[in-house]
C-alpha cells in the first residue's frame, strides 16, 4: 500500500540528478544529456526529448545520401535528431527502461527501434541482415555503431545477456533482440517445422517462424518482451516491418 506523500517529498525524491557525466540516468527511464560535456552536440531517436534547460537547437539528421538510401529500400523509420546548444537535455521513450553504455573504441550492433540517443564521437551506419526472408522478420537492416562515447539504448523491461560460442549458437525473436557484439553477424532464420503457424494466424509469427540467428563468439541482449518497444516518435514504425516496410519506404507511404 502507498500512501500520499507530501509535495515537498515528491520534489525532493524526483529532484535533478546534478553529475557532470555527458550522459546520466536520472532514474531507469529517463536520460540526462549534459549537452556542454557533449562538444555541444548528441544525436537522439526523433521525438525522445521531454525537457530541456539552456538553449537548444533540433534538426533532423539524414547521414548522407548512401544511408537515406538504405532506409528507403529497407523501410526503416530510423530517424535521427541533431541536438546542438548548451544546457541539460532529458530523453525518454515511452517509458521504457534505459540502458546506458559507453563504448571504448568498441563497435555494436543495435536494432533501430531500441536506439535512443549516442554521442557523437560515435560513429553509425545501417547494415543489412542477411537472409532474404528478413523483410519478414522485421526488417532486414539494423544499426551499427562504433568508435569512443556514451550510448543510451531502450529495453521492454530489465534485459539480459546471453553468451554466443562456437559450439552455442543463440536464437533469438526479432522483436526481442535489442544488441549484439560487432563480431557477430544474425542471420534470418526459418523454422519450417512451424510454417504451418502461418496458415493458422493469418500471419508469419514473430519468434516462432522466423528468429534471428547468432553464430560465433560473443553476446547478444535480449529484452523480456516478444513485442518491439513503442516509440515516442509518431512517424516511426521500425524494424522494416516486412515487405510492406519495403514498399513504402520506396513509394513514400
Amino acid at each position: 500500500m502507498e500512501r500520499a506523500i507530501q509535495l515537498s517529498d515528491l520534489l525532493e525524491q524526483a529532484k535533478e540528478v546534478e553529475v557532470q557525466d555527458a550522459f546520466i540516468l536520472q532514474n531507469k527511464k529517463l536520460l540526462k544529456v549534459n549537452v556542454d560535456a557533449c562538444g555541444g552536440q548528441v544525436l537522439t531517436k526523433a521525438g525522445a526529448m521531454i525537457a530541456y534547460q539552456g538553449q537548444m537547437n533540433f534538426a533532423r539528421k539524414g547521414g548522407g545520401a548512401g544511408k537515406w538510401v538504405k532506409k528507403q529500400i529497407s523501410g526503416e523509420q530510423f530517424t535521427l535528431m541533431e541536438v546542438t546548444g548548451s544546457g541539460d537535455l532529458f530523453c525518454a521513450d515511452a517509458a521504457n527502461d534505459i540502458i546506458l553504455l559507453y563504448l571504448n573504441n568498441e563497435a555494436i550492433g543495435v536494432e533501430s527501434l531500441n536506439l535512443l540517443a549516442f554521442t557523437p564521437s560515435i560513429a553509425w551506419d545501417i547494415k543489412m541482415i542477411k537472409g532474404a526472408a528478413g523483410m519478414m522478420a522485421g526488417g532486414m537492416f539494423t544499426v551499427e555503431l562504433n568508435g569512443t562515447g556514451y550510448l543510451a539504448l531502450v529495453s521492454k523491461g530489465e534485459p539480459m545477456s546471453l553468451a554466443v560460442t562456437p559450439d552455442q549458437p543463440t536464437y533469438t525473436d526479432p522483436n526481442a533482440t535489442i544488441a549484439w557484439s560487432a563480431g557477430l553477424e544474425p542471420a534470418v532464420h526459418t523454422d519450417v517445422n512451424l510454417s504451418s503457424l502461418k496458415g493458422i494466424f493469418g500471419t508469419a509469427t514473430s519468434g516462432e517462424t522466423f528468429q534471428l540467428a547468432f553464430q560465433g563468439t560473443g553476446y547478444v541482449i535480449v529484452q523480456p518482451s516478444e513485442v518491439a518497444p513503442k516509440t515516442s516518435f509518431a512517424g516511426q514504425k521500425g524494424g522494416g516491418g516486412g515487405a510492406g516496410g519495403v514498399l513504402g519506404g520506396i513509394l513514400g507511404t
